[in-house]
């Protein structure tokens, strides 16, 4: 150092540079993620072997949903799983869906850790679910659905998980 310097001014303290408040920091994430893609088939072996021979798809769970009325078959895609949806009866309404539309895309599911707040919030924003109240699903989990006209013709299903089942945040 110079000795030539001298003692050092008295400055005045640094202001805050003139701009936008901070933002509060947003709650947390009504979706904690995808829990799954469904798709509508009318025979969920057949579409399952495709997915294994072509993509290697893992085979998974399958359960009866509906009094037996549906079929679900999952598969492990890397880190996506598949419900592969197959109507058991003409009167089920992925078997109407299949009439109408034919196989493919049935529904989005997302993880949600409060279904009924979700399910809140939707109606509030306008968006129209079709299950008033959460039903059982696979797994052991609850789910409600969400009428596609409010969310841009997706038929979207909210996923709650039993708590010991949920994945890691």
């Amino acid at each position: 150092m110079s000795a030539a310097r001298g003692p050092r001014k008295a400055t005045a303290p640094r202001r805050a540079r003139p701009g936008p408040a901070r933002k509060p920091r947003p709650k947390k994430a009504p979706v904690a993620g995808l829990s799954h893609l469904a798709i509508a088939t009318a025979n969920a072996d057949a579409l399952a072997a495709v997915f294994i021979a072509a993509l290697g798809a893992e085979r998974g769970a399958e359960e009866m949903l509906d009094e037996g009325a549906l079929r679900v078959l999952f598969l492990r895609l890397g880190p996506i799983t598949l419900e592969l949806l197959e109507p058991r009866g003409w009167d089920h309404t992925v078997a109407r869906f299949l009439g109408k539309r034919g196989p493919g895309l049935h529904h989005v599911s997302l993880d949600v850790a409060d279904l009924e707040g979700v399910l809140e919030r939707c109606r509030a924003a306008g968006v129209e679910p079709i299950d008033a109240s959460p039903r059982p699903g696979a797994h052991g989990t609850r789910v409600a659905f969400l009428h596609p006209k409010g969310l841009g013709g997706v038929l979207v299903e909210l996923c709650e998980r039993p708590r010991a089942a949920r994945r890691p945040r």
